[in-house]
């Protein structure tokens, strides 16, 4: 005789609680979320990810308004100072997993900042396009293209201090580790910079120098196919201390102005290439060996 189980509604009760329990929950966790998002750091990373790629576009365009008329303007490897956007585009990646946010800006602000770059971006797009039909940079797109950036970058940096409002600090947080193979990968990265830094000033010198132009950009390549080194740079960027951003800055600032006298005085092209890579080299191997310092 098989017995009558009738389910009442008191069984699962538990299981209903636990349920319940975790949804009157998620209010507090998302609170908790925002008071420990670093919302001052997070805005000046937004405002850098924005100025660095604008800088090194309008850097380029710099360089095709005051070219020597000997220098090709539609030659690929005056393009090489685009690789410092894909560079740094890795690195923000890693600086910006340091915190806990996969998105940064949200609802209104969110929409605005994408706006802002995506017309950023269109204009840079069309003036290129434009600088490799006509040979020569259209002013006024590169300019709207520029304030357009910058006004993307204020424009994420404002709305992340307005959201932080008068909270307390966020402690500072940690970065990964700085290991061997970190101060391995941050001298490659260095020398890969080196590298994209002399390939358009070696360029522009003339034909003399245009072999060691391209050499320079096939090792940069090879460079970045080892050990799918652009995948490695996230964790770098993860890593790295003041000391080693701060050479990635003078460094990426050497490597977007150096172009701009070479493409000027061609006959200087050379002694600017060597120059800019020598720097950068002498800044990165002091950053990769740079002791580890407290965290900032």
């Amino acid at each position: 005789m098989t017995e009558d189980r009738r389910v009442d509604g008191s069984e699962g009760v538990p299981g209903q609680e636990a349920a319940r329990a975790a949804l009157d929950a998620l209010p507090g966790i998302a609170r908790r979320r925002e008071e420990v998002l670093d919302r001052h750091r997070l805005g000046r990373i937004l405002f850098f990810e924005a100025i660095v790629p604008t800088a090194a576009l309008v850097s380029w365009f710099l360089a095709q308004m005051f070219r020597d008329p000997s220098v090709n303007a539609r030659s690929l490897p005056t393009l090489a100072l685009l690789v410092v956007i894909v560079m740094w585009s890795q690195l923000a990646r890693g600086l910006r997993e340091r915190y806990p946010a996969a998105q940064a800006l949200r609802g209104a602000a969110r929409v605005v900042h994408q706006v802002l770059t995506g017309a950023s971006a269109a204009a840079f797009a069309l003036a290129l396009v434009i600088t490799f039909l006509r040979g020569g940079a259209p002013v006024v797109l590169v300019a709207l293209g520029g304030m357009l950036g910058l006004g993307a970058g204020l424009w994420a940096w404002g709305a992340m201090r307005r959201g932080a409002g008068d909270a307390a600090a966020v402690p500072v947080a940690e970065h990964a580790e700085m290991n061997t193979a970190v101060r391995i990968a941050t001298g490659c990265f260095g020398v890969g910079l080196a590298l994209i830094a002399a390939v358009s000033p070696l360029f522009a010198a003339g034909e003399g120098f245009q072999v060691l132009s391209v050499v320079a950009a096939v090792l940069a390549m090879a460079i970045a196919a080892l050990g799918r080194f652009l995948n490695a740079v996230p964790a770098i960027g993860a890593s790295w201390r003041p000391p080693q951003w701060t050479a990635f800055a003078i460094s990426a600032v050497i490597a977007c102005v150096a172009p701009i006298p070479a493409f000027a005085n061609p006959l200087l092209g050379g002694m600017i290439g060597v120059v800019a890579a020598g720097a950068i080299l002498v800044l990165f191997v002091v950053a990769a060996l740079w002791p580890v310092g407290r965290d900032a």
